[in-house]
């Protein structure tokens, strides 16, 4: 979906990314009223952490990419992490904090940058080699250290100037990089508010505050439908609802021991079970979106009459109205509750029946 995504955003003609996002996903049906383009957002933050930045001691920095650079690539990136921002997407919190300083001011403090920012492999690999070499071996890198642009002499005594070249080199030649991210950015005019409130904004680049949606976060938000109080529907409901809570806490704990011969397995997580059902795995950014974030939970007790003979029905979801309905007789017990929902969740259909 990430390519796939790139070239669609930059083929826009008859419209501008600054207009709300409008997904369909082709050979699906479905109006978009949210749900889908969170689902977008979220896979395209995801594919763009992964395909544009690789991973530091800090958080990710950008892959030197002059390919990309020329495709405007880093430029949709940008606009796309704005989007997300804006339109209830996730939050794009995977930068280094230098790269996201440089976003808020356009300029690189120099002073501060030190081993920890370079994650370019060569590069650590070079700073590895210069800090265990000795008279003889570091005149081997000498061809890769005057690369790096020293141009002082090449001794053990010079090798605190040579690593400083070093981490320079590594991290100077990503500044048109970073300008053209800074450029998208710009769609909404999100780095001047960035560079106004930058401590403010720093948790939504940078690493430190989850914002991922864990188990406890989604029982929080279950808003469960029950029936008459005191009733033995209800009991069976509030059931359904404990089944719920202990599987969110079992796949947070450990996602392969689910007692299920399924190699897709590992891909369920809470987060990845929220967004099945509300289009999106993260916690709404906005103190008032999250205050009026709900999962609707309801409860099918007569899935026989509606739909005849069966063995088993699987929940159904509604992800725009961010609900799910439970076939109460198909999931009484712990284990049919596990199985019942696990199977539905990798056949990815809203409704089936056996």
């Amino acid at each position: 979906m990430l390519e796939r995504g790139l070239v669609q955003w930059q083929c826009q003609k008859k419209t501008s990314p600054t207009n709300q996002l409008k997904v369909i996903f082709l050979g699906e049906a479905g109006i978009d009223t949210g749900a889908l383009r969170k689902e977008f957002l979220t896979g395209m933050v995801a594919g763009i952490e992964e395909r544009f930045f690789e991973k530091g001691t800090h958080g990710r920095r950008p892959n030197y990419s002059l390919s990309d650079l020329d495709k405007g690539h880093f430029r949709t990136v940008g606009e796309i992490m704005a989007a997300s921002l804006a339109q209830g997407g996730p939050v794009p919190n995977f930068l280094m904090p230098w790269c996201y300083k440089f976003l808020c001011t356009g300029s690189l403090d120099l002073g501060n940058l030190d081993k920890s920012d370079v994650g370019d492999d060569q590069y650590t690999d070079l700073l590895s080699k210069v800090e265990a070499a000795t008279d003889r071996t570091i005149q081997v890198l000498t061809e890769e250290i005057l690369n790096c642009g020293y141009t002082g002499l090449i001794s053990l005594e010079k090798k605190g100037e040579i690593i400083r070249a070093i981490v320079l080199h590594a991290n100077l030649r990503l500044f048109p990089i970073l300008l053209q991210i800074k450029d998208g950015l710009n769609l909404y005019g999100l780095c001047n508010i960035m560079a106004k409130y930058p401590d403010i904004y720093q948790p939504l680049f940078v690493p430190g505050v989850e914002m991922t949606a864990d188990a406890d976060f989604i029982i929080s938000v279950c808003q469960a439908e029950f029936s008459e109080r005191g009733s033995n529907k209800e009991q069976v409901e509030v059931t359904l609802m404990n089944h719920l809570q202990d599987f969110l806490q079992e796949i947070e704990q450990d996602t392969t021991d689910l007692g299920m011969e399924n190699a897709a397995l590992p891909s369920l997580s809470p987060k990845a079970f929220l967004q099945w059902i509300t289009g999106q795995g993260h916690v709404p950014v906005l103190q008032e979106e999250k205050r009026r974030f709900k999962v609707n939970v309801k409860f099918n007790h007569h899935c026989q009459s509606h739909f005849g003979e069966h063995s088993i029905c699987y929940p159904s979801v509604a992800a725009c109205s961010r609900t799910i309905t439970f076939p109460v007789q198909h999931m009484r017990s712990y284990a049919d509750f596990k199985v019942v929902l696990v199977e539905a969740f990798h056949l990815g259909q809203e409704f089936s029946l056996v």
